[in-house]
């Protein structure tokens, strides 16, 4: 993942002499070294008419930005005498060609230069290839996605809801009772919030209670509307967060003693993926659901929301009939959408722990009156220009994590970025008081190796199930209780030789038996890579390969609803086994006891960063372990990755 827009210095060190015999066009040498690619090239040609060589480049730095998963570029933070972010040894080479500059532009040109080239050019503009918007850069469809969420969001959130607040505040009363151990209650005042509003976001780290406040806020919600129920779906990004989600309403509502058996059968507890509910058109990016064909439902749930790209949330919200709710549930601080954009982490912009985030003083009354009797534990401060600030709920409280808890001290330090913390983890470890957590900085003892057997052994378990001819669910069951996860893809501390020397282990230890000429066999764990949508099998998908009852070898998924489905191994779309997967691919699950392996740090990449572990840590449910050079996880702690976005901007008086 790049740090694209946010460039640094060209020079470490004062420039050395160029050499006229070696150097090569910018343009040229940019193409060598695969810094663009040559249908960017094209494009960027198409759209400035080979007129301007300005502009040219400012389209090259924009496809940069977008394969780097931003919206748009940001003009004003461009580093115009270096934006290709070139570095002092590409001028230092002894072979090879170099680059005859670091800029195309001329001395003193700024992004106001930009803005006036790309204004007056004809490839900018309402319905034109590209949009300017507060000195920002966008593909037009890019901007048309990120306004017409804006557009929809506001209107949402603005429309007056007909809600008996008497009604509302006894029912927060009775399913939130107060509890002397919490000052200030958030799991209430986010059922209050998304009770009151047409949008509301509810964001939290992890074991805060999402689903449990949401499952509360559905029982609130079909008690206000008992004479008339509501018609309410669930929805996450994959199956697996889909499956996740299901599990955990399900739980919910068995732990919900104040609530009738009537009233329980109104809260679904059966989730599905987003591309399920729009309905996929196969062999198209378009659905069955949209603004002419709406969705028909009153409230929509969508969990794992920092997963969902900007083009599946503008064609989800567009989706949606005029009179529905909708509640994004999900943690900010994950990792972004693996596609362009990073709508949650946008729409949760200034939240921080331990402060009230900005209400409105009207708000605050409001909240004050429905939660708290009118005690002011709500007390609006210098309010936001943001306008959906009324409708964030931010949990606060862990009731999965506390003080005794490693897993919860461990992402909070690296969330915050605070070395105190740490190396408060780090000795209770050392000393066995918290016992959830493995730190593993000793790379000189060769910890890949005993990492490779600690995870044969594991994966022992769900084999030995297979041989005893267990359910599928059951080895389903079996093989999420573990995991191994890895930031990269290549190299020794990457997924690929990981997961070769994991299944060359299973194979000494006689669990599994692979020949060399045949690619699948029993017991190979595999991750779907590819969307199929005849298939209806989905990037992020797990399947196990096993016998079926009449001897064939086949591969078993259990989708979203528990529902058993096998499939051919030849018919499968593109896939990887997956005794490793990369922290990306990972998000949406939990596993009982999750590895993390980070490569040292002669090998780490610009990828490595906060989100990154962040997001692997919280995977975790029971135990985490961290295979790590600690050089690197500082390394990580202290770089934040975001993404250029006009959405906040858009969302602003």
């Amino acid at each position: 993942m790049s740090d694209y827009p946010q460039q640094q210095s060209l020079f470490d060190e004062p420039s050395a002499p160029l050499y006229p015999l070696n150097t090569i066009e910018l343009l040229d040498y940019l193409l060598e070294q695969n810094r663009i690619r040559m249908v960017d090239v094209k494009l960027a040609s198409m759209l400035c008419d080979n007129q301007q060589k300005e502009v040219f480049y400012i389209v090259l730095l924009l496809c940069l930005a977008q394969q780097s998963q931003h919206s748009c570029l940001t003009l004003r933070e461009v580093d115009w005498q270096n934006p290709f972010n070139l570095r002092q040894s590409d001028f230092t080479k002894n072979e090879g060609n170099i680059p005859t500059t670091a800029s195309p532009f001329n001395e003193g040109f700024c992004a106001t230069d930009a803005l006036n080239l790309l204004a007056n050019h004809n490839s900018v503009g309402p319905s034109k290839p590209l949009q300017l918007f507060n000195e920002r850069l966008y593909f037009s469809r890019l901007a048309d996605y990120e306004n017409t969420l804006a557009t929809r969001l506001l209107a949402m959130s603005e429309r007056q809801l007909n809600i008996n607040t008497t009604l509302l505040s006894e029912l927060l009363s009775e399913y939130f009772p107060a509890n002397p151990a919490i000052d200030t209650d958030w799991q209430k005042v986010a059922c209050a919030i998304a009770a009151t509003k047409g949008f509301s976001v509810i964001t939290g780290g992890p074991g805060t209670g999402k689903t449990t406040t949401v499952t509360k806020l559905l029982a609130i919600l079909q008690s206000l509307y008992k004479t008339a129920p509501l018609s309410i779906k669930l929805v996450a990004p994959t199956g697996k967060a889909a499956a996740r989600l299901s599990e955990s309403i399900l739980g919910a509502k068995d732990k919900l003693s104040v609530i009738s058996e009537d009233l329980k059968a109104l809260i679904p507890d059966s989730a599905q993926t987003i591309h399920r509910l729009l309905g996929v058109k196969p062999f198209t990016n378009k659905f069955k659901h949209n603004s002419a064909n709406p969705l028909h439902l009153d409230v929509l749930i969508i969990d794992e929301a920092s997963m969902v790209d900007l083009s599946l949330m503008a064609k989800l919200i567009e989706a949606l009939p005029a009179h529905a709710r909708l509640i994004l549930l999900g943690d900010k601080d994950q990792l972004a959408s693996v596609d362009t954009g990073s709508v949650m982490s946008d729409l949760c912009q200034g939240l921080t722990l331990g402060k009230t985030p900005s209400y409105s003083k009207a708000r605050c009354d409001e909240l004050n009156a429905l939660c708290f009797n009118n005690t002011p534990k709500l007390v609006a401060s210098t309010h936001s220009d943001f306008k959906l600030a009324d409708c964030i709920a931010f949990l606060q409280h862990s009731y999965r994590f506390d003080a005794q808890s490693g897993i919860g001290q461990l992402a909070l330090a690296v969330n915050t970025n605070n070395s105190g913390v740490l190396k408060f983890v780090e000795q209770e470890s050392i000393e066995g008081r918290f016992n959830d957590v493995i730190l593993d900085y000793d790379f000189v003892a060769k910890p890949i190796e005993k990492l490779v057997k600690n995870a044969a052994t594991h994966y022992a378990h769900y084999l030995n199930l297979i041989t005893q001819g267990a359910s599928v669910a059951q080895v389903h069951e079996a093989f999420t209780q573990y995991q191994l996860l890895a930031a990269v893809r290549e190299g020794d501390y990457g997924v690929n030789s990981l997961n070769s020397r994991i299944e060359r282990a299973l194979g000494q230890q006689g669990l599994i038996s692979v020949s060399p000429n045949q690619r699948h066999y029993i017991g190979m764990p595999i991750m779907v890579s590819q969307n199929d949508y005849q298939l209806k099998l989905f990037n992020g998908d797990i399947g196990i390969l096993m016998l079926d009852a009449s001897g064939q070898l086949k591969a078993l998924f259990i989708d979203e609803q528990g529902n058993e489905r096998a499939f051919s191994p030849a018919r499968l779309p593109a896939h990887d086994k997956v005794y490793v997967m990369t922290i990306h691919k990972s998000q949406g699950s939990e596993f009982s006891y999750t590895a993390m392996v980070l490569p040292p740090l002669k090998q780490a990449s610009m990828g490595i960063n906060r989100q990154l572990v962040y997001t692997g840590i919280t995977r975790a449910k029971n135990t985490f372990e961290l295979v790590a050079d600690k050089k690197v996880l500082q390394l990580a702690m202290n770089k934040s990755v975001s993404r250029a976005s006009g959405l906040y901007e858009r969302l602003k008086h």
